[in-house]
Order: structure tokens, then sequence, then C-alpha cells
């Protein structure tokens, strides 16, 4: 298995204490969070669809609706839509 070194700044160790057991899972958690901000952000530029910008998340389009709303971004299509693309 590969290895990698992470630099942490010395005031953030102690927040990782709690969960030195849990850093693999730590680590995907913020990669999969990093994916939905990048993609929105290129959404948001429209520099990519909102059907796109999903599938760079990793997520399906419903999802990807939540996780928009959720960072204040407000998909330019409506419910209906995504429920006619989705069935």
């Amino acid at each position: 298995m590969p290895t990698a070194h992470v630099e942490i700044p010395v005031d953030q160790v102690a927040d990782l204490e709690k969960y030195k057991d849990k850093l693999g899972e730590l680590l995907l958690l913020g990669l999969a969070q990093m994916k939905i901000q990048e993609s929105l952000y290129l959404y948001k530029r429209g520099l990519v669809s909102f059907g796109r910008s999903a599938e760079l998340a990793g997520l399906t389009q419903e999802e990807m609706v939540r996780q928009a709303r959720a960072h204040g971004v407000e998909p330019r299509w409506s419910e209906q839509m995504l429920e006619d693309e989705l069935s």
C-alpha cells in the first residue's frame, strides 16, 4: 500500500488526535467534499452543466441538487426537470 506524508499545522494536531484511528476515512471524506466544492465552482462559473458537475463530484444529480442547495447554489432548472431526467 502506498504511503503519504501530510504536514499538519501544530495548532490542529490536537483536533486530529481523537480521529487518529480513522485518518483514512477522514481523508476520503475530505476528498469527497473537495470534489463537490470544485464541481459546484465549475457549475457556478458556467464551465460545466449541472449533470457534468454531478459526474465530477461522483454523485447522482438528485444528490447533487441537495449538495448544491446546502452550499447556497440554486440549480438553474426545476425539480420537475430533475424528476423527468431521473425517470
